[in-house]
């Protein structure tokens, strides 16, 4: 029972401390990486080291995974640059599988050891003193795991069950394999896998051909993972999920056929000189050239790639037509007069699409002209109006605006009614579409309609409306008042529910009413 207990103890303080790593990384992901990142990923060469850079950080293809796509989503990346940074992420998390091939339980105590005494130093009373010795622990209690591993599988080779176990793994290809692969989804980590490949090599416990078809099986694992996890993503973010996926495919396509072809690892790697290195560091290297396999040989064939990701997950309608055009995060936002036009550019772009918000309820208008679904157009509409606000708000953090500062709390003033407004416009839809048909509502709509058509060429096509905007915007609260009362009076409680249910609609959409019109002011003349 003693191997067995190091086996699991040293398992649990594994996973334990890569879980606590990964956590205490999360600092270093913020904002200021997060920037860092989206500066150096202009070029192709740059963003493979900044991928390297976010692998080597998370030491997870996953988490490098998401944060490629919250950096996409955000505008931090363009698509070209988030597709080599996630390729590369990968090559990254290959620091601590040739970590694991060195003895490192003596490290891990150490590092144990080295928490304690910062505690009785009282380290842990100033912010940087615990981030420090939570990063340190962490790292001591996952090496100090790996070791344990060893010494647990050392012993484990005297285990006449466990020797069977890989026995009959090793009878065929496909069973380690599928070991490698299944794995990997249930504890989401290829470089886990593989730590795990090459430690229990070390304990003589896993062959070395065993341990070759374990780490491919655990490559291709982790594509899958992650594109199960995202699967309820859709457009350019499914597609990033899906080119990581692809890109472990293809580094598994690419050096498993060349181990076939040599007759075998330890042909291949004599061939190659690499018989006399340690097994373990050779297992290590296996992994780190699956992952730069995979980052080339995507790289090489992007453009057809691309093309099949944009088949198999293409960009709903509304988020193609709410994508930001004109803000750009890695150069824009440090000229504070180009982000301004910028950013005032993307705002009126939002403006024009005002009136579109009404095509459910103006249908009989519109016949023949495809309107998008409301709830998908809702959040696309304000994803943009968002990122405007970030992008407004990342001009102010690089730049120091001077007199400029006027110009930017307008812009931002805009921007934050612009969202007032889209919210209760969507929220007037949403309250009239079951009474649409009556003559009130018609009424009210083609009158909102007008207000943002005026709106859209006072602000966005250079023909000032000032009077007439300020005409159709004036307090209408004794009419919308007296057209409540008169709903109530002609829907009484005797009334059926469908004319009740009707008049209740009604009522609710001439507030929001007033509330729309009210924020169509705030937008025309925000700033002054």
């Amino acid at each position: 029972m003693y191997e067995l207990g190091y086996a699991l103890a040293g398992l649990g303080l594994f996973l334990a401390g890569l879980l606590q790593l990964a956590h205490q990384l999360q600092s270093l992901t913020g904002p200021h990486v997060r920037a860092l990142l989206a500066r150096l990923a202009g070029g192709p060469v740059s963003a493979a080291g900044s991928g390297l850079l976010l692998g080597a950080l998370t030491q997870s293809t996953s988490a490098a995974a998401f944060v490629c796509i919250g950096l996409l989503n955000s505008g931090a990346l363009r698509f070209s640059g988030a597709l080599i940074v996630s390729a590369w992420a990968s090559v990254g998390t290959s620091l601590l599988v040739f970590l694991a091939s060195v003895d490192v339980l003596l490290l891990g105590l150490f590092a144990i050891g080295i928490t304690g005494v910062a505690q009785l130093l009282n380290l842990n009373r100033v912010a940087a003193g615990q981030r420090f010795i939570g990063l340190v622990f962490a790292i001591g209690a996952l090496l100090t795991g790996l070791g344990l591993i060893k010494s647990g599988g050392a012993l484990l080779q005297q285990s006449t069950w466990t020797v069977e176990f890989f026995v009959f793994a090793g009878e065929h290809a496909l069973i380690a394999f599928l070991l490698g692969l299944m794995v990997t989804l249930i504890v989401q980590s290829s470089a886990t896998v593989s730590i795990l490949a090459v430690t229990l090599n070390m304990a003589g416990v896993l062959p070395l051909s065993e341990a070759v078809l374990l780490v491919c099986g655990a490559s291709i694992g982790s594509g899958l993972s992650v594109v199960m996890v995202t699967s309820h993503l859709e457009g350019v973010p499914r597609q990033l999920a899906l080119w990581q996926g692809l890109v472990k495919l293809t580094g598994v396509a690419i050096v498993l056929p060349l181990i076939w072809i040599a007759g075998g690892v330890e042909k291949l790697e004599a061939l190659l000189g690499l018989e006399e290195w340690p097994v373990p560091t050779r297992v290590a290297l296996l992994y780190l050239v699956l992952q730069v396999a995979g980052a080339l040989g995507a790289g090489a064939v992007q453009t057809r790639l691309v093309a099949l990701l944009e088949r198999l997950a293409p960009e709903p309608a509304a988020s193609s037509r709410f994508a930001p055009r004109h803000i750009d995060y890695t150069d824009a936002a440090r000229d504070l007069e180009t982000a301004l036009e910028l950013a005032g550019r993307e705002q009126r772009r939002l403006m024009r699409e005002l009136p579109s918000v009404l095509d459910p309820l103006r249908l009989h208008e519109l016949e023949g002209v495809e309107t998008l679904p409301d709830a998908e157009r809702r959040a696309a509409a304000l994803g943009l109006n968002a990122r405007i606000g970030e992008f407004i708000e990342d001009a102010l953090r690089e730049t120091s605006p001077g007199d400029r500062l006027p110009a930017v709390f307008a812009l931002r003033s805009r921007n934050d009614a612009l969202r007032s407004l889209q919210e209760a416009l969507h929220d007037y839809v949403a309250a009239l579409t079951p009474a649409s048909a009556s003559v009130l509502a018609t009424s009210m709509t083609e009158s909102l309609h007008l207000i943002l058509s005026v709106l859209v060429e006072h602000v966005c096509d250079d023909q000032p409306e000032e009077e007439l905007l300020r005409d159709l915007t004036a307090d209408r609260s004794a009419l919308m008042e007296n057209i409540r009362s008169g709903l109530m009076t002609m829907a009484p409680e005797s009334a059926p529910a469908k004319e009740q249910g009707d008049a209740q609609s009604l009522l609710l959409a001439t507030g929001i009413f007033e509330r729309v019109v009210w924020l169509v002011r705030q937008v025309a003349f925000a700033g002054r």
